[in-house]
């Protein structure tokens, strides 16, 4: 999905305006019901019924009523805080206020920079674990916020300790088109991002300020969000979003058998690193593949009973084996083997790990076909390319696009804001994931999720966008319930058919 500039955003809107299943309230009637569906998302996660909506007095506060009516229906408490009187408002945020006051949503009007010093006087107690929705400004803010808005986002960012953060369309305060804050800025546990990302989600100055970055479908056609996009920061062609990946996702027929979502192979293990291939078949099995085999050395196999008995295990593979499996994963846990040059083939490959360490010793290598996903962290990646980290992380889409195009591979270059590129293309972001992420046996389970997708017959570049993805979000759920220090690979890998579901 490509960038689109703040006002390539306005126009989009306002084309979409002149035509009768978009006009009116509809577009809002839609982000509003996408805002709400994510919050309830996050509440139900952190067992809270508990949802405090932040208006201001543009379209993005007529989005939050529809919201907090919304999820008034579904069962939880919402609660708005208005930072202008309603009499203030206009056109379809007027609309949408009626609507939510109609529905007997409670909410307060806090107009004064003062009200924000100590609301709770006023509102009551925030309670520990409650969602917090900032829809204060929109993507159209320009300059430092001031007066009662900046009074409302130093309250929010006071709050993030004790309630999740969730901003409407932008963080309240970011510039949409830099991705920067002249002044007071919220800083967001998740944004959720209507039509198209902004390219100021491309820019990594600010990328804390965003969370996880979801884009929401609104029902705005694609002829007319597409009609002009703009290239995002530091040659970022596109953002991984969701509302594409959902589409390549392919129907699982209903009389269909185990034989027809592919054979996966798993390579890897050695005396010192055992597990790591036992970590990536939990990933595969999450993915939907029919059959799974771990090619693995004796020291694997008492986990492998024990922790993935759905799968088929062999201590001896000869490599023309290979090619009776649909994708290979080869490398996680492998043993390091200095002089040992990269020699595997298979009708689809993905490699990682020691594998890429083994495609770094031998010069000149190809896959000749492209039917292959590299996955190196910024340390392999150096390997790689004979560079530095430094250097890998100084320019990491010009080192992704180097990548794809020497090894003729799609590659996923790991690390926050994760870039997935195919050979001769632009790389594109993913903004899913967080620092608990970082910990050993993360990148494994990515790998077996890949290689999973990958059997059942998806192209190597929507495999690897939907891995990632699902992935970071997996990671996310983990965060959001029980805290970034919680994530490990194993919690990451029982959080992927919530991720998946999403």
């Amino acid at each position: 999905m490509r960038f689109v500039s703040v006002a390539q955003m306005q126009a989009a809107d306002r084309a979409a305006q002149e035509r009768p299943q978009t006009a009116g309230l509809a577009l809002m009637l839609r982000a509003g019901t996408e805002l709400a569906r994510h919050a309830a998302t996050i509440a139900r996660l952190k067992n809270t019924r508990r949802i405090l909506l932040l208006a201001g007095h543009g379209n993005n506060g007529g989005d939050t009523f529809i919201a907090a009516e919304a999820l008034l229906r579904a069962g939880f408490a919402p609660e708005v805080w208005m930072t202008t009187p309603p009499d203030t408002l206009k056109g379809d945020a007027r609309a949408a206020f009626a609507r939510m006051d109609a529905a007997a949503v409670p909410f307060c009007v806090l107009p004064e920079p003062g009200d924000w010093e100590s609301p709770d006087r006023r509102t009551g107690a925030l309670s520990l674990d409650a969602v917090l929705v900032d829809a204060l400004l929109g993507t159209g803010c320009k300059g430092a916020p001031h007066g009662t808005i900046a009074a409302a986002i130093r309250w929010i960012n006071a709050q993030r300790d004790r309630a999740f953060v969730l901003a409407a369309d932008i963080p309240s305060g970011i510039n949409g088109d830099t991705g920067t804050g002249e002044g007071a800025f919220v800083r967001a546990d998740l944004t959720v991002t209507f039509a198209r990302p902004k390219t100021g989600f491309s820019n990594p100055a600010n990328a804390e300020a965003f969370g996880e970055v979801a884009v929401a479908d609104i029902g705005m056609p694609d002829e007319i969000a597409d009609a002009a996009t703009t290239p995002g920061f530091n040659g970022i062609g596109g953002f991984i979003a969701e509302p594409e990946l959902r589409r390549r996702i392919p129907v699982r027929p209903w009389n269909a058998n185990k034989g027809t979502f592919g054979k996966l192979c798993i390579c890897g293990g050695c005396e010192r690193y055992p597990h790591a291939p036992i970590l990536a078949a939990l990933g595969a099995t999450q993915s939907g593949v029919g059959l799974l085999t771990l090619a693995v050395p004796e020291e694997s196999r008492a986990a492998a009973a024990c922790h993935v008995p759905e799968a088929v295990v062999r201590s001896e593979l000869q490599a023309e084996d290979l090619h009776t499996f649909d994708a290979v994963v080869y490398g996680p846990g492998l043993a390091v083997c200095p002089d040992r040059r990269f020699d595997i083939a298979a009708k689809r490959l993905v490699v990682d790990a020691e594998g890429l360490n083994r495609l770094a010793k031998t010069p000149g290598f190809t896959f000749p076909d492209g039917n292959a996903i590299l996955t190196p962290h910024p340390g392999e990646a150096a390997r790689l390319l004979g560079c530095t980290v430094e250097e890998i992380q100084a320019d990491r889409a010009g080192a992704v696009r180097k990548l794809a195009d020497r090894y003729n591979a799609v590659v996923a270059l790991k690390g926050a804001g994760t870039l997935v590129c195919r050979p001769g293309d632009e790389p594109r972001l993913n903004l899913t994931g967080n620092p608990g992420m970082a910990t050993g046996g993360t990148g494994d389970v990515l790998a077996g999720l890949a290689g999973g997708l990958f059997a059942q017959g998806m192209d190597a570049f929507d495999a690897a966008c939907l891995a990632v993805w699902a992935h970071g979000r997996a990671g996310d759920v983990v965060a959001w319930r029980d805290g970034p220090r919680a994530v490990t690979p194993r919690s990451l890998a029982a959080a992927l058919p919530c991720a998946l579901r999403d």
